[in-house]
């Protein structure tokens, strides 16, 4: 695992986004500066995964991501994200990498245990909540102490992790920000680019970046 990426231990992830690309920023804690970035040359909704690299150090690959599964910089899947989208206000978001179990996770504070409650949550999930609420889980696990993750009050989704046992794969989480900020949260220039971006326009990006996968190619 790369050591800049696994040095990241309190750190916030924030995305640009366009209809011909999306690039996410991981600034850790107290940099103004980002210190890591996922890109793609699509708009977020498409199908290719996103890249991740060192800022710094545009051209070299630290791994590949999509908001289901996380892959190493030589393309070896490190686990998958088990998140139904019916499963939204049940608790049920499980995180797997290969080499440390699950990682499930609950809910923290009270905006966020109000939010998934039953009957309650009909009223406060709604994505325009997000603007005025923040929603806070932890992932932990029997193998593992794993990280706290949540979702900033506002109208732009901002991201802050930290994390609590060092073998858990930022890759992994990476993912898992990608999964909660397509299928658990709103943004008002991602829906601008919803608005404005034909939908299909990303097939043929990911039918190449499929045959990357194949044959190893990054």
């Amino acid at each position: 695992m790369n050591q800049l990426l696994q040095s990241l231990q309190e750190f916030t992830v924030s995305a640009d986004y366009s209809r011909s690309h999306t690039t996410w920023d991981v600034h850790a804690a107290g940099h103004h500066t980002p210190v890591i970035r996922m890109h793609k040359d699509s708009p977020h909704h498409s199908l290719p995964e996103y890249r991740v690299f060192p800022a710094e150090r545009p051209d070299e690959t630290l791994g590949f991501v999509t908001p289901w599964m996380p892959f190493s910089a030589d393309r070896r899947q490190i686990g998958e994200v088990r998140s139904p989208d019916w499963h939204r206000h049940t608790g049920a978001w499980t995180l797997v990498q290969n080499d440390l179990g699950e990682l499930t996770g609950q809910p923290k504070g009270l905006n966020t245990k109000l939010r998934r409650a039953p009957v309650i949550n009909w009223y406060l999930s709604r994505p325009s909540v997000d603007a005025v609420l923040s929603a806070q889980h932890r992932f932990s696990g029997p193998q593992s102490e794993g990280f706290d993750f949540a979702r900033r009050a506002g109208v732009r989704a901002e991201y802050e992790v930290t994390v609590h046992d060092p073998r858990v794969n930022r890759l992994l989480i990476l993912a898992w920000v990608l999964h909660f900020n397509e299928h658990h949260s709103v943004d008002v220039r991602k829906t601008a680019v919803d608005l404005t971006t034909n939908p299909f326009s990303g097939l043929g990006d990911a039918r190449r970046a499929k045959k990357r996968r194949q044959t190893g190619q990054n």
